[in-house]
């Protein structure tokens, strides 16, 4: 392995801030704990909370956190302090010495009883991540699920510059950092663990897939031959699936990450690409023209049981499972733009996302209440996160930054 020391550094720093938050919770089991939103109800009524924030000034900024976490959602109704009404207050008291200190309690005003108590203690410039903390521990008090407020998105971005990176930010676009930037820089994955990040570059006039540590800071080789090779996604066994024409024409390949053994699974006329792993790796959607126009395409890990997915549309890329293993998104052409789509894993209840501009390259949150996408609407091509129906679009990297290809991480914690 070779050691790098142009990317990972502040991405270290972050991790390491991560480890220094001590929490202790005091009173709650959310194994038995009281469910206030059922996100699987097709009826979602919004959850009316208080927030409450006392001691240091900077509380302010993180109580402006924690509601951008939470109203995106649209789960969450926020009652002004002053007014009757909420079901739970919550109530952050910040203190900022030589660390930053929160003591964040949640009170069920309905119950009667204290929920939640819990107290964090990190570096003092870390706000944002309390803030982001904070809103997942809500978060799972409201729903009993994860919050996704601590996760990463990469993506490709074109500085002023025209120099192009593989770069990573927080999930509502602060605190973005380069990583990679050698190279010709294609496609990207997140490994199942969120340590390690996959992805194809031409350096040399030659196409590999490399693996970068992102807790050591190293690159690796995954895998090198002539031709185009662009990495796909990877399976909870340690598979990574790419497309390669070291052959000829492109086919699906998979490799073991730790064995690099790699095996064939496609041979066909037309080109195949975009191969990605379904949650449990028992199956890989991809791309496929062998019917004459790109299509979303479905068989088993191992190549067997193809079958054709989508049928609407004569021009379908850059599928992408939901965690749940029910729904792929993908980009399709519609009256001369690419929009954002929903199919089920059968075919079924086709829905269509976006509407403005050209939108693709979709990624889910690691819960799978959001979707990822880059859109050129506003002029420069920039990522988008929105709800996973289609509401709440809203653009997170800056304008002056060309900006495509995000994947979501999975959980960091």
């Amino acid at each position: 392995m070779k050691k790098i020391t142009y990317n990972t550094k502040t991405y270290t720093k972050f991790i390491t801030s991560l480890l220094l938050i001590i929490m202790l919770l005091i009173c709650v089991d959310i194994a038995d704990a009281k469910i206030y939103i059922d996100i699987a109800s097709p009826g979602i009524r919004q959850l009316p909370i208080k927030i409450i924030t006392t001691g240091d000034v900077k509380g302010f900024d993180l109580e402006k956190i924690i509601k951008s976490d939470l109203k995106f959602t649209g789960l969450i109704q926020f009652v002004d302090p002053d007014i009757s009404g909420a079901e739970i207050v919550v109530t952050a008291d910040v203190a900022i010495g030589s660390e930053l200190t929160v003591v964040l309690s949640i009170q069920d005003l309905v119950a009667g009883k204290e929920v939640l108590k819990t107290r964090y203690v990190t570096k003092k410039g870390n706000i944002r991540v309390m803030g982001h903390r904070a809103a997942d521990a809500i978060y799972q008090i409201a729903t009993g699920q994860k919050g996704v407020f601590r996760t990463k998105l990469t993506y490709l971005a074109a500085a002023m510059s025209g120099k192009k990176a593989l770069r990573i930010m927080d999930w509502d676009g602060f605190k973005s950092q380069k990583l990679v930037s050698r190279g010709l820089i294609s496609s990207h994955s997140w490994s199942m663990d969120a340590k390690h990040l996959f992805y194809s570059a031409e350096r040399r006039r030659q196409w590999k897939i490399y693996s970068l540590d992102l807790q050591k800071s190293k690159e690796a080789v995954l895998f090198s031959s002539k031709g185009l090779n662009i990495v796909g996604g990877t399976s909870p066994g340690g598979l990574i699936a790419f497309s390669s024409s070291k052959d000829g024409s492109s086919e699906i390949y998979t490799t073991d990450i730790k064995s690099s053994r790699t095996r064939k699974l496609t041979k066909a006329f037309g080109i195949d690409v975009s191969p990605v792993f379904s949650p449990d790796g028992t199956k890989i959607a991809f791309v496929s023209d062998r019917g004459g126009t790109p299509q979303l395409y479905i068989m088993r890990a191992d190549g067997s049981n193809l079958r054709r997915l989508t049928y609407e549309g004569n021009y379908n890329t850059s599928p992408a499972w939901a965690p749940n293993g029910k729904w792929l998104s993908y980009s399709s052409r519609t009256n001369g733009k690419n929009q954002v789509f929903m199919v089920k894993s059968d075919g079924k209840d086709l829905r269509q996302l976006t509407f403005d501009g050209n939108n693709e390259s979709p990624s889910f949150s690691p819960d799978g209440m959001f979707l990822a996408f880059d859109s050129d609407r506003d002029g420069e091509k920039g990522i988008y996160i929105m709800r996973a129906n289609g509401e709440e679009q809203k653009r997170i990297t800056p304008s002056y930054m060309k900006a495509w290809s995000p994947k979501w991480s999975p959980y960091l914690y």
